[in-house]
C-alpha cells in the first residue's frame, strides 16, 4: 500500500515516525511532540505539510550505507552537533613560489586538537580533500593554525575560494606572507607547525593532517574566549562549574603573562 508522499506505510512505518521527531525538532528548533510528528500508526491523522517536507529533504541527503542503516551517517553527525569543537584558522603558503601572491590559502577547521604534548606537541585536524589549503601545506611543509574569537572571520574562512569576496577578505584580514591573522582581527593565539606527511593519513574523502609545533604565542591583545561550534552555532564557552576551574583559569592567566614576557627563537610578529 502506498501512503501519502509516495512512501511504503507499512514497512517504513517505525522508521520514518523515529526520524521524524528527530528531524522536525532539530530543523525547526521545537521540542513540543505535534499530532503529526506522533502519527506513526493511524492513517487517518494529517501530517504538517512543513514537516514532511524537511523529513523528505532530509531523505535526500542521505546516502544509504550498503549493507547497514542508511541513517547512522546522518544520526552521528547530529549527535556530534551536541559537543562543542573549537573553530581554528588553518593558513598556509609557498612562499617560494616566484608567481605567489603573498596571500596564503586558508580555512576553517573544527576538528583541531592536541594529541601528545611531550616532548613535543603534536597537533591534528582534517579537512576534505582535494584542497588547495592542504595543496598549500604539502608544498610549504607546514601551516599556522589560529584560535579565532572573531565570527566574521569565522564566516569569511567559509566563502568560496575562487570568488573575489574570499581573497578581499584574505586581504583584510591576514598578514601577507606570514599565514598569520592581523592585529586586531579577533586571534586568540597562533600555532606554528611543521607538516609531517609520512605520518597523515587519508581516510575516505578527507585526510588527517599532523603538525608538530615548532612555535606557539597568543596574538596582541587577545581576547580570553575563543569561538567554538556546537548545536549548528557559533558560541563561547561558559564558565567553569566548579572551584577548580576557576584557579585554572587564573593559572592560565599567570601563564599568558610570563609568555607574553619571554622571546621564543624564530618568532613571528602579528601585522597591522
Amino acid at each position: 500500500m502506498i501512503a501519502r508522499y509516495g512512501i511504503l506505510r507499512r514497512p517504513w512505518r517505525p522508521l520514518a515516525s523515529t526520524l521524524a521527531r528527530g528531524a522536525i525538532r532539530a530543523r525547526l528548533g521545537s521540542t513540543h511532540v505535534t499530532a503529526a510528528e506522533d502519527e506513526s500508526h493511524g492513517d487517518t491523522a494529517q501530517p504538517d505539510p512543513q514537516a514532511s517536507l524537511n523529513v523528505r529533504r532530509i531523505l535526500r541527503k542521505v546516502p544509504a550505507a550498503s549493507g547497514s542503516d542508511g541513517f547512522l551517517p546522518e544520526q552521528v553527525r547530529r549527535m556530534m552537533r551536541r559537543i562543542p569543537h573549537p573553530l581554528i584558522v588553518i593558513l598556509a603558503q609557498d612562499t617560494r613560489d616566484p608567481l605567489h601572491s603573498g596571500l596564503p590559502s586558508g580555512l576553517l577547521v573544527s576538528s583541531f586538537n592536541t594529541i601528545t604534548l611531550a616532548p613535543v606537541p603534536y597537533v591534528s585536524f582534517n579537512l576534505k580533500v582535494p584542497s588547495s589549503t592542504y595543496n598549500e601545506i604539502q608544498k610549504s611543509g607546514g601551516f599556522i593554525a589560529s584560535a579565532i574569537s572573531n565570527p566574521q572571520i569565522a564566516r569569511d574562512f567559509l566563502l568560496d575560494k575562487e570568488s573575489a569576496e574570499y581573497r578581499t577578505a584574505l586581504r583584510k584580514n591576514v598578514v601577507s606572507y606570514r599565514s598569520i591573522l592581523k592585529t586586531g582581527k579577533g586571534g586568540i593565539w597562533w600555532m606554528k607547525c611543521s607538516f609531517m606527511d609520512k605520518k597523515s593519513v587519508e581516510v575516505g574523502d578527507h585526510v588527517v593532517v599532523i603538525g608538530k609545533v615548532v612555535n606557539a604565542k597568543f596574538y596582541k591583545g587577545s581576547q580570553d574566549q575563543a569561538l567554538i561550534y556546537s548545536e549548528g552555532k557559533y558560541k563561547f564557552a561558559g564558565e567553569g562549574v566548579d572551584a577548580i576551574a576557576s584557579a585554572q583559569r587564573q593559572e592560565d592567566e599567570e601563564f599568558k603573562k610570563a609568555m607574553e614576557k619571554r622571546n621564543l627563537p624564530g618568532e613571528a610578529k602579528s601585522g597591522k
